[in-house]
């Protein structure tokens, strides 16, 4: 075996014959992890890396709840993507209930923000959109979120409906840009647009101008199956953002991931830095099925390259959902650690403390996770 530096059971000779034999045989390559990543990993003897929760969606230990308000009246959000803000210590998410949240007279709470921070087992959430932002910018169905600084990218699923092609419509398809600023003691956007108004429909310079390869199934294909389907944002360690896609998967079984280059302006477009491909996750601790296509990414602090991903099944089947760690320059997945049963993960981000923020889709929940 390798030697771990202990001299309790043997003496400096010993040790140093020990230590000899592992070079000789290689043994020390055996002692460190291939992947960078894991060399920041915050592990404990005799744990397993990944990752624990705070919460397992039990009456013994129950998740916390976002609870929304509007004129007295409780508004449901459906979390699809979170971000952190690290100016204003608020974590943003966005909605991909709009529909619904219109229906409510509450559209503005489709992208909203909260205090982690918050004591107690509910969390309130407040709306960073005005109702006359939401009238001129019909927000459908946002699935992720990031921020460079304070200022803040939204994007639709760029997607098919699932089901039904009467909701076919192209407030879908939008890519958003806008600033956080503080007023009067509450978070505001202010600015916002299109990332590029040359294609205030994104899915068309996606098809078209991104110059990564679609299938005409691919394009002609609905969300959940074999189409196009947005569901992850993030910023990269160069200023750049991930698109990534809970479909379709790639020929063995991979998950897309776009790096793009912003536009100088907003009169200007995008430009594809790279194709990346996250692989099929293949670990003996994760279900058979389970953590096949991305729910969400999130850059990880401090790490140049490395993100928290969110994995799931492509289509409607009830699998379980993982959180991950993916390194971006080997393409390596590792930590992958099963999320509590029937815990909806939406959305993923760091927040102080060495903790990572995990989002409910459907039932308003939040969990915390701690890396080991």
């Amino acid at each position: 075996m390798c030697w771990d530096g202990s001299t309790d059971t043997m003496n400096i000779l010993k040790a140093n014959r020990i230590v000899s034999q592992c070079l000789s045989s290689l043994c020390l390559l055996g002692c460190m992890t291939l992947d960078a990543g894991a060399a920041n990993a915050k592990s404990v003897p005799g744990q397993q890396a990944g990752f624990s929760f705070d919460c397992d969606k039990t009456e013994e230990r129950p998740c916390r709840k976002l609870v929304a308000m509007d004129d007295g009246k409780a508004v449901m959000i459906e979390s699809s993507s979170a971000a952190w803000s690290k100016r204003y210590q608020k974590v943003i998410v966005v909605s991909d209930n709009f529909n619904d949240l219109a229906e409510q007279g509450a559209g503005h709470y489709v992208v909203a923000y909260f205090d982690p921070n918050t004591d107690g087992e509910k969390v309130s959430v407040e709306p960073l959109l005005s109702p006359e932002q939401v009238e001129a910018f019909r927000l459908f169905d946002l699935e992720g979120v990031t921020l460079i600084g304070d200022r803040l990218y939204a994007i639709g699923s760029l997607a098919l409906h699932g089901k039904n092609p009467k909701r076919d419509r192209w407030e879908r398809h939008q890519f958003l840009q806008m600033d956080l600023k503080e007023e009067g003691g509450q978070l505001r956007a202010v600015n916002l647009a299109h990332v590029t108004n040359r294609w205030p429909n994104f899915r068309d310079w996606l098809i078209s101008k991104s110059g990564h390869e679609w299938t005409a199934e691919e394009v002609r294909g609905r969300a959940e199956g074999d189409g196009i389907n947005v569901e992850a944002l993030s910023a990269t360690n160069d200023g750049n953002l991930l698109i990534g896609f809970r479909g379709p998967v790639t020929a063995d079984g991979g998950t897309l991931a776009l790096e793009i280059k912003l536009p100088p302006t907003a009169d200007d477009e995008p430009v594809l830095v790279k194709a990346h491909v996250l692989p099929a996750l293949d670990s003996a601790n994760i279900p058979k099925g389970a953590a096949k296509t991305l729910r969400a990414i999130s850059m990880v602090p401090g790490e140049a390259g490395h993100f928290y991903v969110l994995l799931g099944p492509k289509g409607y089947e009830k699998e379980e959902l993982v959180l991950a760690r993916w390194n971006l320059k080997t393409g390596k997945l590792t930590k992958a650690t099963v999320l509590p049963k029937n815990f909806v993960a939406e959305g993923v981000t760091p927040i102080p403390g060495d903790k990572v923020l995990v989002v409910d889709d459907l039932k308003e929940a939040i969990l915390v996770a701690t890396e080991h």
